[in-house]
């Protein structure tokens, strides 16, 4: 590859340059040593072969990068391009110069570390690893803004391009835009939107055929290459699987190469169906949550429901159990609202409710929970809450309701609004038991008046309620 070739020259002549004398580099294929690089007069390839075979046969350990050999009269200094094991890489370097031993044995270190990076074998295994690490960074990935940027890099790295990007399909906008790039900053383009059919992104969005390309320009009517891009080849292929295409990936400039090449294009559409699955996957977990939690809120007053509310009592009871901390239940329900729903109708009472529980929101702790039991009869549960501090919160609702009032429509003036409240604290007893003395707390505040607040507590082994 001209990347790793373009690296040995300059390592050779660098190295050359300043000690003033020939070397060569050669690397190991298959058993055989061929001239990768040579500077100066050097003798012939095999000669270089054979002084190489020698150093192997020498079976230096893996700390011993520097050794000298001879051919002939001349002696030739080896510094040996490895990282464990036999030398399958070595630079020789015309003379003896085992006096600068240390410096060349750190030389050698860094150019293996170096060299690496270019060397077209490791460069494959990169690619190949991205490839196969995609499907578990993308079972990681949280957000969707991290899971579009693991794709872009994923294909981008598995076909060595120097940039990418992914374009997905917004049904709402009816066109792509781009929502993650690769070795340009994504910035230039967050503007970008690409209708179905217009441009090579739309065209292979529309048509769901994968391109590639060695030359734009040869596409009729399509735009000149930007100058941030190193050649005119790319590859676009389209995000496709049981349902409509979801987007298209683009990658552009080939490391090292004026093309992709036939294998770089099935890897990416490899890729890009592995990309596919980690999308649906995510939209599948997205619609299951959005499910669950549809399935646990009330659908008028936006709070929880009862089945949601029962269960969370029960884990927080045992936890109030286990670990001896407070617990409160608070339940309540409008005052008279069967006379206000039947006199006023059904719109007048839902705007009632969506009233309350607006008042519950802003008026409980952040980890509070608020629900609708049901009708006009709502709870809340406050776990870490002491008496006090739960009649204070329960005063704060009270007030909120009886200074409330619904909005967005025609309510008579006499509109009145207001809740009885009660209230019981976990004491070592069951959920059951701390929801039954609420309860009856709450028939008290009715009995004596209604609109006031009232608190069950467990007395003598009976029952009592305290005035507030």
């Amino acid at each position: 590859m001209p990347d790793f070739e373009s690296a040995c020259r300059l390592v050779v002549a660098t190295l050359a340059s300043i000690l003033n004398t020939p070397a060569a580099l050669l690397d190991e294929q298959s058993g055989q040593w061929r001239v990768v690089s040579t500077n100066g007069a050097v003798p012939a390839g095999d000669v270089l072969a054979r002084i190489a075979h020698r150093v192997r046969s020498m079976r230096p350990d893996a700390s011993r990068r520097v050794v000298e050999t001879r051919a002939g009269a001349v002696a030739w200094t080896c510094l040996l391009l490895q990282e464990s094991g036999a030398p399958n890489r070595l630079l020789l370097i015309a003379g003896g110069w085992t006096l600068s031993r240390l410096l060349l044995q750190e030389c050698a270190v860094r150019l293996t570390a170096a060299m690496n990076q270019c060397d077209p074998a490791r460069l494959l295994n990169r690619r190949t690893a991205a490839a196969h690490r995609l499907p578990r960074r993308l079972a990681r990935a949280i957000e969707p803004a991290q899971m579009h940027q693991i794709i872009v890099d994923a294909c981008a790295t598995a076909v060595g391009a120097q940039k990418g990007s992914l374009a997905l399909y917004d049904a709402e906008r009816r066109s792509l835009s781009v929502v993650a790039t690769y070795g340009y900053p994504a910035v230039l383009v967050r503007h970008m939107r690409v209708r179905p059919g217009v441009g090579i992104i739309g065209t292979v969005f529309r048509t769901a055929r994968a391109l590639r390309v060695d030359d734009i320009r040869r596409i009729p009517g399509a735009p000149p290459p930007r100058l941030r891009y190193r050649t005119r080849a790319f590859m676009s292929v389209p995000l496709t699987g049981t349902g409509p295409v979801l987007g298209v990936i683009s990658v552009s400039d080939p490391g090292g190469a004026e093309r992709f090449s036939r294998q770089d294009f099935r890897v990416l559409r490899t890729m890009a169906g592995v990309a596919r699955l980690g999308l649906d996957r995510a939209k599948a977990l997205e619609q299951a949550g959005a499910s669950a939690h549809a399935a646990a809120v009330d659908p008028l007053t936006g709070l929880f429901n009862r089945r949601y509310f029962l269960t969370r009592l029960d884990e927080e009871v045992e936890r109030a159990r286990r670990q001896a901390t407070p617990l409160t239940v608070v339940v309540l329900d409008v005052d008279d609202f069967k006379q206000l729903n039947d006199r006023l109708g059904h719109l007048v009472g839902d705007g009632v409710l969506r009233v309350v529980g607006e008042v519950l929101r802003r008026s409980v702790r952040l980890f509070d929970v608020c629900a609708r039991q049901g009708g006009d009869e709502f709870a809340i549960l406050m776990p870490g809450s002491s008496p006090e501090n739960s009649h204070q919160i329960a005063e704060r609702i009270r007030a909120g309701v009886e200074d409330s009032r619904p909005a967005g429509g025609p309510w008579p003036d006499d509109l009145r609004l207001s809740a009885s409240i009660g209230i019981a604290t976990f004491t070592n007893t069951t959920s059951e038991d701390l929801i039954d003395r609420a309860d009856q707390a709450l028939y008290v505040a009715k009995r004596q008046g209604k609109n006031r607040i009232r608190i069950g507590h467990c007395s003598g082994g009976g029952f009592d309620v305290t005035t507030t």
